[in-house]
Order: structure tokens, then sequence, then C-alpha cells
């Protein structure tokens, strides 16, 4: 592995195990149950479009794959659902939570701290791979889609989360990190990769993410608005709510990919 690309890996490593995703939503101790459940409530709260774009109860004795399954929420979906469930992270403290929630909750999964970039499984073996906002995290994102492609069976599907880059919290990020600090010609890439959670976040565009999942079948990229984006606020003062409603979904900062191995 290239050694820069390395380094960046290390710091994301570091970055999830200290700041596990969806615990700054709750004040219960670590890795109780009331922490779990809390951590729920907040992740469907801000993001309630999950349930419908993945519809876990449709993978009821299939074979699912999450990559990057943080502490395991949604993978607890699938395993309420009657799928078959496998999960892996880069942090190893995410790993530790996720295989405690399911032991709380009396479910089994097989999961494993490993890299998007490099799968730990045999080929053509999952009827679903879903990651949600995940693989923009990883350096090489072309490779981790390759692995994603790799182990999907031939006629499995895929649900993936990326970052909008052209969408309005990109460009508040961009005034809070770019033109309000005196640096206009900052660009978007580079404030989301130094400022938007672990180093090196990246944020695509629907033509970007197009190219990049061109070998899936029925491949459908949208951005949506959620009350992730409606809670913040543009300069501090101007709520995003009435910019957004302007727009739609268009430049929603979650860009939703679905699609399928032929």
């Amino acid at each position: 592995m290239d050694k820069g690309k390395g380094f960046v890996k290390e710091n994301v490593r570091k970055y999830w195990d200290n700041k596990p995703c969806g615990a700054e939503g709750t004040h219960f101790p670590e890795g109780s149950l009331d922490f779990f459940e809390e951590v729920e409530n907040y992740r469907y709260t801000m993001e309630s479009i999950i349930h419908s774009f993945v519809q876990f109860t449709r993978w009821h004795g299939k074979k699912v794959l999450e990559v990057g399954c943080g502490l395991g929420t949604d993978l607890l979906q699938f395993a309420r659902a009657g799928a078959q469930v496998y999960g892996i992270d880069l942090s190893p403290h995410s790993i530790e939570l996720a295989e405690r929630r399911f032991r709380l909750y009396g479910f089994s999964a097989e999961i494993k701290v490993a890299d998007a970039e490099s799968l730990p499984f045999v080929s053509d073996q999952f009827d679903l791979v879903y990651s949600w906002g995940v693989i923009h995290h990883t350096p090489n994102v072309p490779k981790a889609v390759e692995e994603i492609y790799r182990v999907l069976k031939s006629g499995g599907s895929i649900k993936i989360m990326l970052y909008h880059r052209v969408s309005w919290y990109a460009l508040k990020m961009y005034f809070d990190y770019g033109l309000f600090k005196g640096k206009p010609f900052t660009s978007i890439s580079r404030i989301l990769g130094q400022h938007q959670e672990s180093p090196g976040t990246k944020g695509y565009t629907i033509h970007e993410a197009k190219e990049m999942f061109s070998c899936f079948s029925d491949l459908m990229v949208r951005p949506v608005i959620t009350p992730y984006e409606t809670r913040k606020r543009l300069w501090g003062i101007f709520p995003m709510s009435g910019l957004i409603n302007l727009c739609g979904d268009r430049l929603g900062w979650f860009m939703l990919i679905s699609g399928r191995k032929v």
C-alpha cells in the first residue's frame, strides 16, 4: 500500500475509533442498552430516508454485507428482518461496540475489522452489499467499488450512500472554511478533505458517481435532502430549510446509489 495512503487510512481509523459514528447523539454510558437505543432513535430521526431506500424486510433470508457497519445500527435492522448478516469496519472500537450490541439484542452476525479496499470474503457470495456514508472516507474509493462488485453474486444488488459535492451542505462548508476564512479560492474538495469528519473525506458529483459505478446495471444515482441538512444554518443565521425548498432534493448532501451486478 502507498505510504501516503497508509498514513491517511491510519488517521481515518483513529478518527472513528475516537468518534464512533452516531455516538455523539447520546449521553448514556457507551455500550449500554440505553446508549444503543438512543443512537438508533437519533439516526432514524435525522436520516429517516434509510428505511425507504434500503427496505430492510426485503432481504429476509438473503446474505447481506455492510461495508462500514460502525455501531451496527443498520446491520441490526437487517438481522431483525431475517437476513444473514456480515459487517466490516476499519475501526476496532466500532466493531467491539457492534459485537456488544448484537449480544445485547440476542442476534448473531459475522463482524470483523477489515478494509473496504480489501474485503476479506471470496468472490460472488452476497445478495446485497450495503454502505451508508462510508467509502468516501477511504483513500482509494474506486478500489472499494471494485471490491464491492467482486464479492456480489451475479444479480446481487448495491445500496450505497456517498456525499454529494454539489449541495447546500458543501456550500455551507465552503463559506465556513473558505470564504469566511479569507480563502475564497480554496476548493470544496479540499475543504471536505480537511474538515468533514475523518481526514481525506470526499464528495462526488452525480456524473462522477455514475462513472465510478458504471460496472453496475440498472444504476440509479440521486441526491436527497434529510433533516441532517435542514437543521443546519448558513452563516450561522439563516436556516437552510427555506433555501432547500427552492431546489428540492437536487442539492441534497446525501447521494443514494443503487444498482445490480449482471
